[in-house]
């Protein structure tokens, strides 16, 4: 788990600096180390959304729900790459979600 926490370091050292390709390659080795994190889905989901590959961060911020149902970080992250693909409905529902989940309803 240090190696894979490491590696999620260096994503978001990565990230932070607009380098989200590079964020990606450690995201996704550390996933292979530690493949039950669901913050590390959520933050490939994220290096995916400013890479301009939505359907890529919806698959991992999904594939961290199903990790943690009530991570809701990932459900609004989901909710805004679908409003910005114009499916309103789930956008909206997830956000929702979201917001129940931070205010603890």
């Amino acid at each position: 788990q240090l190696e894979a926490e490491y590696l999620i370091r260096r994503a978001q050292e990565n990230a932070m600096v607009g380098d989200h390709s590079q964020a990606v390659g450690f995201l996704k080795k550390a996933i292979d180390k530690y493949p039950r994190y669901a913050e590390a889905y959520v933050l490939l989901g994220n290096c995916q959304d400013c890479l301009e590959k939505p359907e890529d961060a919806i698959a991992s911020y999904d594939r961290a729900l199903q990790i943690d149902s009530g991570h809701a970080e990932a459900w609004f992250n989901k909710g805004m790459i679908l409003k910005k693909m114009g499916q309103t409905n789930e956008a909206t529902k997830c956000i929702e979600k979201s917001i129940d989940l931070y205010c603890g309803r």
